[in-house]
């Protein structure tokens, strides 16, 4: 299943979460065995395919490490949250490195913006080609803060999905549980509206790109509250799909529901919904 990320964009996040599920049920030491043996089984296929196996290298160190690695704190520790900060402390650590390091990451895909660029500037009436070459500009100096905030979320992604595999064989209904609980904490909003405040003030596409990653996490725990909510007030199931749509078309709705997200650890949402729940 591992090989098929390399030919397949969502079977990454399913070949990482089979990495998930082994490290949960049988420990790290499994989990980086099969990382292994998939890293080989996917060099090979990436050389007979490609003529590249140095492709599955690079698949390893973006899709199945992080996984491998989150997957394990989170058996030991046995706390999603703490999981989840770990991973967003990892990403944030990319970020300043991807910038250090490779500064001109974003470069690479100047050729095919160049290319949508002058296409919208020949059927636009709306944007001169100078404006449109400082918003492509921008995108290019973002790129890697993009990259270390998409890769986190594909992460997120494949340990929630190996988790959901454990409890479905293991405990029935337990990751659920686990989903709706998720709170991160006093420390980390706090964290996280200092990091915010400091990106509003010094105003840097770096410092948009930390926060960025911020977002992914308080997103997250959005969603969780989200959940929490209407399995607290035992409503259809059909409204948490009609928000979902809603966030989908109207993404402001998700910044609300991450506001909540951060406040939660000083209001407590989830009681005080099941307090208004138990007088109804």
């Amino acid at each position: 299943m591992a090989i098929l990320g390399l030919v397949v964009p969502p079977a990454a996040w399913i070949s990482a979460a089979a990495i998930v599920l082994v490290t949960l049920v049988n420990g790290p030491k499994s989990g980086l065995i099969t990382t292994a043996l998939s890293l080989l089984g996917a060099a090979l296929f990436a050389f007979l395919i490609f003529s590249a196996p140095e492709v599955a290298v690079i698949f390893v160190l973006i899709a199945w490490l992080p996984a491998w690695l989150i997957a394990s704190i989170l058996r030991q520790t046995v706390s999603l949250a703490f999981s989840l900060q770990v991973l967003t402390l990892m990403s944030l650590l990319a970020v300043v490195m991807l910038y250090v390091l490779y500064p001109n990451m974003g470069e690479l895909w100047r050729e095919p913006l160049d290319i949508m660029v002058k296409q919208l500037a020949e059927q636009s009436t709306d944007f001169t080609l100078a404006e449109l070459k400082q918003t492509e500009d921008w995108i290019i100096a973002f790129l890697p803060g993009l990259f270390a905030s998409s890769i986190m979320f594909g992460t997120m992604l494949s340990l929630f999905l190996g988790r959901w595999w454990q409890a479905v064989f293991y405990n029935p209904g337990g990751f659920g549980k686990e989903f709706r609980s998720l709170n991160l904490g006093k420390v980390s909003a706090l964290c996280a509206m200092a990091l915010m405040l400091i990106a509003a003030i010094v105003d840097t596409v770096f410092a948009l790109a930390m926060v960025t990653v911020v977002f992914v996490l308080y997103g997250i725990q959005a969603l969780s509250l989200l959940h929490a909510a209407i399995n607290i007030r035992q409503v259809n199931a059909a409204w948490l799909f009609l928000i979902y749509l809603i966030m989908f078309f109207v993404p402001h709705v998700l910044l609300l529901l991450m506001l909540a997200g951060f406040a939660d650890p000083w209001l407590d949402l989830r009681q005080r919904i099941g307090q208004v729940a138990d007088k109804t």
